[in-house]
């Protein structure tokens, strides 16, 4: 994950020693191993200092994602969204999330509160994606 400096935040955001720890990607999800959820929880670790993951978690600098996937982005209760974000149109599933991450929030939501921040590795964002569904998805 890379990040650079969020516009107007004056703050830059730090590389978690954990992801820079992860070692070298792994094949293209479409031609080699199935996706990773386990390493996917690794991955998250730097996220969950703004999201929770369960339906009672709350939100904290960021909503939380329970219920991720189908929703429409700007849409959690009690959450402060920015304008942008609300007025986005974007619903999440694996497409939009996985652009947001191989664009950046900068330019997949511009205009919104998340930190600027990049996974690169395809693999890896199908490894987030995977523990994402699996922890975020209702029974």
């Amino acid at each position: 994950m890379t990040h650079r400096r969020a516009h107007g935040r004056g703050m830059v955001w730090m590389v978690p020693a954990l992801l820079l720890a992860a070692g070298p990607a792994l094949a293209d999800p479409a031609s080699g191993p199935p996706p990773d959820p386990e390493h996917g929880k690794a991955l998250f670790r730097a996220c969950a200092l703004c999201h929770t993951l369960t339906p009672d978690g709350g939100n904290r600098a960021g909503p939380t994602l329970w219920g991720l996937f189908g929703r429409p982005a700007g849409s959690v209760p009690g959450y402060r969204y920015s304008d942008a974000l609300k007025n986005s149109g974007i619903v999440w599933d694996e497409t939009t999330v996985s652009r947001l991450f191989e664009a950046g929030p900068d330019t997949v939501t511009p205009g919104s509160k998340m930190p600027l921040q990049t996974i690169p590795s395809p693999s890896d964002r199908a490894d987030l994606l995977a523990y994402l569904r699996e922890v975020t998805t209702p029974p």
